[in-house]
């Protein structure tokens, strides 16, 4: 029988409180396991720092982020990780309760050997013991006798041949009985291995499971806490949307009138030049899509909070030159709440490009001017919502926000 080493688990992980500390004891991994029961017990051993870690960056967030917005997105980011840790322990819990459902299956089976194989072993014993009772009563085969009384030669072989075949079942009898007895002892090892591997599986579900709760109860206490931050940024995020709809409203009204006069300088043509020639495509700090920020455009289709990052932002040093991706009429709009200093240029059949944060704006730059693919239209800068320098780059069609990445290729 194999020899395993024993597995302490500590499972007093079931309770969590806000802002109390819990310590969990990692358990001893024995390789020789099966592939199920050494993953989980890895996967439980790998989880526990990420435990405590949790519960620590929530204080963190409560106790030592003075910024308001600093909070919220650091929130948004432990959420998105217990998310993420969440789906795992749920699928490391169905993997495991797969593996103790097929060790079930095969103690079941192994019992049901043994039983056989126990029947087996009586029947066998009881024709030993009848064979050993027959020999007791009557003696064992008496050669000499059997030569001395046979009656003829034939007589003599006769009785010669059935001696041996006695001899012979007898001991098929006895290697048959030993043969039951090794595979009873073997099939009983085996069980007591399944069971062991079971017990062992139950165990860590049973961690795993708890850790799951606290991570869900953690999650729960992090996402109302960023409901009140987000009540506190409610007003702040009113105003920028507003903001935002006030200048894609006059965007689309700019498209009407200088559509065609874009598309008479060359503009429209759906090819777009990058827009920060000193930084290339190795400079995207955030790409296109769902986002944390929690000022960011709603949208149902991303994970909580629901946000859209509506661009892509490049981060190249402080007042890099930045160029107009396409031919078209440029717009100004200095100052604004989320975007910062901002330009908008509209360059025909639907299509729009918005550079956000900016620091200041090329010399000479006038709205309502045309402007051709890749002159110089300002400086970056971190103005508006921003953390650090950086340009927020759209590209529009019609008004509404695509991935710059299908039309520049990064």
């Amino acid at each position: 029988m194999r020899r395993r080493l024993s597995v302490a688990v500590m499972t007093a992980l079931v309770a969590w409180t806000p802002l109390s500390m819990h310590t969990a004891s990692a358990i001893f991994c024995y390789a020789g396991d099966p592939p199920a029961v050494y993953q989980a017990c890895l996967s439980y051993n790998q989880g526990i720092g990420q435990q405590v870690n949790n519960e620590q960056q929530l204080q963190n967030i409560r106790g030592k982020i003075a910024d308001l917005q600093g909070q919220i997105n650091a929130i948004y980011a432990l959420i998105a990780s217990l998310n993420n840790q969440i789906a795992a322990q749920k699928q490391l819990i169905a993997q495991t309760q797969a593996a103790i459902d097929e060790l079930n299956r095969k103690i079941r089976f192994t019992e049901a050997s043994l039983t056989r194989l126990h029947a087996n072993i009586s029947v066998r014993d009881e024709l030993l013991n009848q064979r050993l009772r027959y020999v007791d009563d009557h003696g064992s085969v008496n050669y000499v006798e059997l030569v001395l009384t046979a009656n003829t030669f034939n007589d003599l072989m006769n009785r010669m041949i059935g001696a041996q075949q006695v001899a012979a079942s007898d001991r098929k009898l006895l290697g048959e009985l030993g043969l039951a007895r090794a595979q009873f002892d073997q099939t009983n090892a085996d069980l007591t291995i399944q069971k062991s591997q079971q017990s062992a599986l139950l165990q860590q579900q049973l961690v795993t499971e708890a850790d799951l709760e606290k991570n869900v109860a953690t999650q729960k206490a992090a996402i109302v806490y960023a409901q009140q931050l987000e009540a506190q940024l409610q007003e702040q995020y009113v105003k920028v949307q507003q903001e935002r709809a006030a200048i894609d409203a006059q965007v689309a009204q700019l498209q009407q009138k200088y559509d065609a006069e874009a598309r008479a300088a060359g503009g429209g043509s759906g090819v777009f030049a990058w827009p920060e020639p000193a930084c290339g495509f190795g400079c995207i700090s955030q790409p296109f899509g769902c986002s944390t920020f929690y000022l960011e455009p709603y949208d149902s289709g991303c994970p909580y909070p629901h946000r859209i990052h509506t661009g892509v932002d490049i981060a190249a040093p402080y007042g890099s030159p930045i160029v107009a991706a396409d031919t078209g009429v440029i717009y100004l709009y200095p100052g604004s709440i989320g975007y910062g200093n901002l330009i908008v240029m509209v360059h025909g059949n639907g299509y729009s490009t918005y550079y956000g944060h900016l620091a200041s704006y090329a010399g000479g730059i006038q709205s309502g001017q045309i402007i051709a693919r890749g002159d110089l239209i300002a400086y970056e800068g971190s103005t508006g919502w921003s953390t650090g320098p950086h340009l927020h780059f759209e590209v529009r069609v019609n008004g509404n926000w695509k991935n710059p990445c299908i039309w520049l290729g990064c």
